[in-house]
This record gives structure tokens, C-alpha cells and sequence, in this order.
């Protein structure tokens, strides 16, 4: 995935998943467990996808001039004994509507060991808002 928002590549969320996002994030800041019917029906197909968590920022975040990130999803997934967590980034564009991009795996718990539980608090930092959030 390409660390540059005008190169990165943008799927559409529905209307419909991205308000069960949304509802999903009414306190920014805080990380969310949320099933399978809270993310994007392209991620729901990854896999080895177990646990699925979400996070919106406190102040959406201008990425493009066109697109501002409002938040991050973690999909966790298992490979034999290892843990993977993948992260994405969703956002609105000026045409109000919602897209996700990702993989990133450049997050400090990309790899764990599965007999340890999911670390939550290294799941997010996506590299578009680095030092923006």
C-alpha cells in the first residue's frame, strides 16, 4: 500500500456500512470491538478474520482535498500460531461519500502470538496521520 493518500487505493463502503461504522464510533478516541456487520463488506472475506476492532479520531483529518479520514479498522486474523493485524484507514470524500484503503502493516502489533491476547493499544497509527492526530 503506498503511503501517499492520492496514490493509495479507495473502495467504497455502502451507505448502509458506513453508517454501522459510524454508529459504531460515537466516542472518538476509544477502540471498539464490533462484529462483522460493522465493517466494510470487502473486509469481511479476508481470510483467517476473527476479531474485528475500530477506532475514530477525536477531529476528522484532512488527508487530500478532497478526503478526510475519520478513522481506522483493525482486522485481526489468525495464521497457524500467529496473530496478523492488518489496519485501514475510512474516509469521507468532499462527495460525502465513505471509502476505506489498506492494508497498512506497519503497525506495532502486526505479528503476535495468538496465545497472548489481541494488543490492542498497538493495532493503530496509520502512516496518513502520522503526527496529525
Amino acid at each position: 500500500m503506498a503511503n501517499d493518500p492520492l496514490k493509495a487505493k479507495w473502495h467504497e463502503i455502502s451507505s448502509t456500512a458506513a453508517k454501522s461504522l459510524t454508529d459504531q464510533t460515537a466516542a472518538p478516541g476509544l477502540v471498539y470491538p464490533v462484529g462483522s456487520n460493522a465493517i466494510p463488506p470487502q473486509l469481511k472475506s479476508i481470510p483467517g478474520a476473527v476479531d474485528y476492532y475500530i477506532s475514530s479520531y477525536a477531529t476528522p483529518i484532512p488527508l487530500t482535498p478532497g478526503i478526510t479520514a475519520g478513522g481506522e479498522i483493525a482486522v485481526i486474523r489468525q495464521q497457524g500460531d500467529i496473530g496478523k493485524a492488518d489496519n485501514y484507514i475510512f474516509a469521507t470524500s468532499s462527495n460525502g461519500l465513505v471509502y476505506f484503503t489498506g492494508p497498512y502493516k506497519g503497525i506495532p502489533s502486526h505479528h503476535f502470538a495468538t496465545s497472548t491476547s489481541v494488543p490492542i493499544e498497538g493495532l493503530f497509527g496509520h502512516p496518513f496521520t502520522k503526527g496529525k492526530t
